[in-house]
């Protein structure tokens, strides 16, 4: 019972905290609402839990070997995140497209923010690491964990969404639009490149 209560602490306080993910997950339901947020909170969910399930059954190896693997995946995810931070800086809204639903990012994307995300993978190691035995980790705890962090992972990334919802209601004005996205381009851009060097 107590390594299930650890479990679900060392997942919520880093599932909430604040990250590439879910400052996307706020942009996103500023700009598009909860229901067309849901795609990229469910793929970002998945795609956390996946690099959880894979570094757990084994992979983890690999990256406590090799610092080119973790440098590597550092580079490539902030460069990637550091386009999207670029994206939503310079996105305007105009009325005649500001409904289009292809302007919400899609489950493949959400997923991809994960796994090109440097903060996920920190995290699915850290926890593998505490949660371990010599480096290993029994399969049921695995399990566990798995499903421990789908369901607050989904549940923080959508706490991000509902924020940026309520944010949503003073942007009306294109003004106020822009200036938002602006700020929320900077921040993702500064937490991309806080995590990148905390991770070297």
């Amino acid at each position: 019972m107590s390594l299930f209560l650890a479990m679900v602490m060392f997942a919520f306080v880093t599932s909430l905290s604040p990250g590439p993910v879910n400052i996307l997950a706020t942009i996103t339901g500023a700009n598009h609402g909860y229901t067309r947020t849901v795609p990229h909170i469910f793929g970002a969910t998945v795609g956390f839990v996946l690099i959880l399930i894979i570094l757990g059954l084994g992979l983890i190896r690999a990256f406590n070997d090799s610092h080119t693997a973790t440098l590597a995946l550092n580079y490539l995810g902030s460069a990637f995140l550091l386009y999207l931070a670029y994206k939503v800086a310079t996105s305007e809204r105009a009325e005649h497209n500001k409904n289009k639903k292809d302007d919400a990012p899609t489950m493949l994307q959400g997923l991809l923010c994960q796994w090109l995300n440097p903060k996920a993978w920190i995290v699915s190691l850290s926890g593998l690491t505490v949660f371990s035995s010599n480096g290993v980790i029994p399969l049921e705890d695995l399990g566990v964990f798995s499903v421990i962090f789908f369901i607050v992972c989904y549940c923080c990334i959508s706490t991000w969404a509902l924020l940026g919802i309520t944010i949503g209601k003073y942007l009306e004005h294109p003004i106020h639009y822009k200036i938002f996205n602006r700020a929320m381009g900077g921040l993702l851009a500064l937490t991309v490149v806080y995590v990148f060097f905390i991770s070297k």
